[in-house]
């Protein structure tokens, strides 16, 4: 029959074991976050729409709007702030596109 301390050993044990897997958790959260990030700014870089100055991607966001809009169409604005970060910040920053 085990002892009270050899419990308390194994319990230790158990506990730096959940310690160690905690703290990895933490360095695995910290890293999907840093891959997450460069892979955006990876995607930034070789997006060739992304590279465009903001004063062309609005004005290209505004020619894309029919001259009459139709009861019923896709409302081009609202589809165009769920493409990306980057066209949804440009749709909002272009008052004349509203």
């Amino acid at each position: 029959m085990p002892s009270v301390e050899d419990e308390l050993r194994a319990r230790i044990v158990e506990l730096d074991t959940e310690i160690r897997r905690q703290r990895d958790s933490e360095v695995l959260k910290d890293l999907e976050c840093d891959r997450s990030l460069v892979r955006r700014q990876l995607n930034a870089r070789i997006d060739p729409v992304a590279r465009l100055p903001v004063e062309i991607s609005s004005e290209i966001f505004i020619q894309s709007l029919p001259p009459f809009p139709q009861p019923g169409a896709i409302h081009i604005p609202m589809l165009l702030l769920n493409i990306c970060n980057t066209w949804r910040d440009i749709a909002l920053s272009t008052p004349s596109f509203w």
